[in-house]
């Protein structure tokens, strides 16, 4: 299949249209006070893990998928340890500005890579046939994000690695998911839809449940992107343009971690279907965690929410066109 720049285009597109409706209705007064809270939990612990879960149901088991996986955790990992390396040692600043700081340096490093890719993938390999291997290997590099999210993440926003919680990466929804999917994956090595010959009573069992784990995984895209747009109603304009630190993180996350990607995959023997998970994954805007993070944390929640939604804006027209350098200026083509 080809994908060209069009097509990235419209599906970043087609995302942002899907956060008009809850702007305007959070404009309007019409949604509850922390409506995006409840749904950004809904969609944490409710519908994500079954989506990654269930992305393991779209492809049979292949020795090459699995060594793909390990293939994309690795990458996956090495990409953000560069990333937290660049924000650590490049941003620095006097005390005062300390906390701000910090959301410079998680907002720089981590993407919307869940809420926003995701339903980016969806948009753009949907009904195509490497959709299967694409939602496989997504899930490896949201393992690696939860990962270093809650680890690395949580040290750039609070300077104390006594905030950092193994039982909270273990008990990760989205790890969880992951775990469990590829735990399936690997030993019963077909998707469940084929353990039942069509027509039969247990055809019929599992297809249904299977069609009703979809219906709940699906739902990631719009609810991902209705907190999108209710957050976006909530800040003002204005604060969202003058903020320089907002521009530098945008430009970080943005550029800098789409370069560094082009660069680490654009010559490797591997997989193209890798490459461009990879890339568009880690070609995202600033993570939401950044915001909650903050919050919860004690840094600057406020500042780190005007940088993840500035970087959102952007990233409609900052993914499209790193994607010509990342297909055009390397000629890779999947």
């Amino acid at each position: 299949m080809q994908i060209d720049f069009l097509s990235v285009l419209m599906a970043v597109v087609s995302l942002i249209l899907l956060a008009v409706p809850a702007f305007i209705l959070s404009k309007a007064k019409l949604l509850p006070e922390k409506a995006d809270n409840v749904l950004s939990t809904l969609v944490l612990y409710g519908c994500q893990p079954v989506l990654v879960f269930m992305s393991f149901q779209g492809q049979a088991y292949k020795p090459e998928i699995a060594k793909n996986m390990l293939i994309t955790l690795g990458l996956g990992i090495l990409v953000h340890l560069i990333m937290i390396a660049i924000a650590m040692f490049c941003i620095r600043g006097d005390e005062s500005n300390e906390k701000r700081l910090r959301c410079v340096r998680a907002g720089s490093v981590f993407g919307n890579c869940a809420y926003m890719g995701l339903p980016f993938l969806n948009a753009l390999f949907g009904g195509t046939e490497i959709i299967g291997e694409v939602m496989i290997y997504t899930a490896c590099v949201l393992a690696a994000f939860n990962i270093l999210n809650w680890t690395f993440g949580v040290y750039m926003l609070t300077g104390d690695i006594k905030q950092v919680s193994l039982k909270k990466i273990a008990l990760n929804p989205t790890i969880l998911g992951t775990l469990l999917g590829f735990i399936v994956f690997i030993t019963v090595k077909t998707p469940f839809i084929d353990l039942a010959a069509p027509g039969t009573t247990g055809y019929l069992v599992i297809s249904n449940i299977v069609k009703s784990l979809n219906v709940i995984g699906d739902t990631v895209t719009p609810l991902a992107m209705f907190v999108i747009g209710i957050r976006l109603s909530k800040i003002e304009l204005k604060k969202l343009f003058i903020d320089k630190y907002a521009y530098l993180t945008s430009f970080l996350k943005l550029i800098v971690s789409s370069l560094v990607v082009i660069l680490l995959v654009a010559f490797l023997p591997i997989s193209t279907i890798v490459k461009y998970t990879l890339f568009f994954l880690l070609s995202m805007p600033c993570a939401t965690s950044t915001a909650l993070f903050a919050v919860q944390f004690g840094a600057d929640g406020d500042s780190a929410s005007v940088y993840v939604l500035l970087s959102t804006v952007l990233s409609l027209a900052t993914i499209p066109l790193m994607f010509l350098l990342f297909s055009s200026g390397f000629r890779i083509v999947v």
